[in-house]
């Protein structure tokens, strides 16, 4: 009953949100309190701040509106996080500029490296560090987009306990560390909306070069690929499919390594519950509209990772199930606040109280 009150509580905060406009600058300012849960988090609690723009006049089509957000949040783990997260459409998104900058301290766990590793390892660390991300795309034709990628990542601290699973393993980044990279992207998006599709296509690939002659201790690169794809069945009715992989080569540190699970990926597993230097995964999650600004989904997905394609084994394919709920806070936009139940095992489960999707 308590958590059902602080659910309600959080959703009349959404819908009575402080905001102010300023309309001859076509900004408008919202300053949110923000509360969720998460396997990785438990409850947390914080502020968002955010300005909502866009780069032209108010009545434009063809560019959506354009956010800025600085977010402060604390944990019920002790966990703290401080950061400012900007998507930026220029006129008609010829350009589209995504920006992300961090600070956290997080007490987080640890079962190992690999794809079968022990429910039973699960030990505690925490890391404090530094992340800032600038990805700038530009339209080249239509609906394909090519990008610039710089990414900075510095690892301040590191606490683990002496003989600990964590101490004893044989992997890098066990002490502070600086990674820097630079790459590039490619992408096609004929999506309607950016939050919540109803109907369109999303493929995106991003290579990423860390280098010790960039400021980077260590020299390993990355690669991604995802899929994502909407199709309208009826009414208030969306079949959502998300195809992904990540792989990284070379000398790639602990907090560098794919992982698995979280509300981003197969909900259900902690995320970092599965960690190595690649990873695959598919979900797909029935969507459908019931009443007022009330909606409701379905999902299932599988995946695993692998430190070498020439090893991957579907036989261990992990997976997971769930269902949640959505309620639209921002209909314009069509962003939801969302809670989600994912299942794979009694070790592997879990509630999801945050906003915007999976996917």
């Amino acid at each position: 009953m308590k958590q059902l009150i602080i659910i309600v509580t959080t959703c009349l905060s959404f819908l009575l949100q402080a905001q102010v406009k300023d309309t001859s600058k076509n900004v408008k300012y919202l300053a949110i309190p923000v509360l969720f849960r998460t396997p990785e988090t438990g409850w947390a609690y914080g502020l968002s701040a955010s300005a909502n723009f866009k780069t032209t006049y108010r009545s434009d089509t063809l560019t959506r509106t354009s956010v800025i957000t600085a977010l402060g949040i604390f944990s019920q783990r002790e966990q703290n996080v401080q950061g400012i997260d900007a998507t930026i459409y220029f006129p008609k998104e010829k350009y589209i500029l995504y920006f992300q900058s961090s600070h956290s301290y997080f007490p987080d766990k640890f079962w190992g490296i690999g794809n079968n590793t022990k429910n039973t390892n699960e030990e505690k660390y925490a890391f404090e560090q530094l992340v800032v991300s600038p990805h700038l795309k530009r339209r080249v034709f239509k609906r394909l987009f090519i990008g610039a990628i710089a990414d900075y990542q510095n690892i301040l601290k590191v606490n683990y306990k002496t003989a600990s699973l964590f101490d004893t393993l044989n992997f890098i980044g066990k002490s502070p560390y600086q990674v820097s990279g630079f790459g590039g992207s490619i992408s096609y998006d004929t999506r309607n909306y950016a939050f919540w599709p109803t109907k369109g296509f999303f493929a995106q690939t991003q290579f990423t070069a860390y280098n010790k002659g960039f400021a980077s201790d260590y020299t390993f690169q990355k690669w991604m690929t995802e899929l994502r794809l909407f199709v309208p069945l009826f009414k208030g009715h969306v079949l959502a499919t998300h195809l992904y992989n990540c792989s990284t080569f070379g000398s790639t540190p602990y907090r560098s390594l794919v992982s698995m699970g979280g509300q981003g990926n197969l909900r259900g597993f902690y995320q970092g519950r599965f960690r190595d230097k690649s990873m695959y995964s598919g979900i797909i999650e029935y969507r459908a509209h019931l009443f007022w600004k009330i909606s409701a989904v379905a999902f299932v997905g599988g995946g695993d990772v692998y430190s070498d394609f020439n090893k991957v084994n579907f036989n261990a394919l992990k997976y997971s199930y769930g269902a949640g709920l959505r309620l639209s806070v921002l209909e314009k936009e069509k962003l939801n606040l969302r809670i989600d139940y994912g299942y794979y095992d009694k070790y592997n489960s879990g509630f999801y109280f945050t906003v915007g999707e999976c996917f």
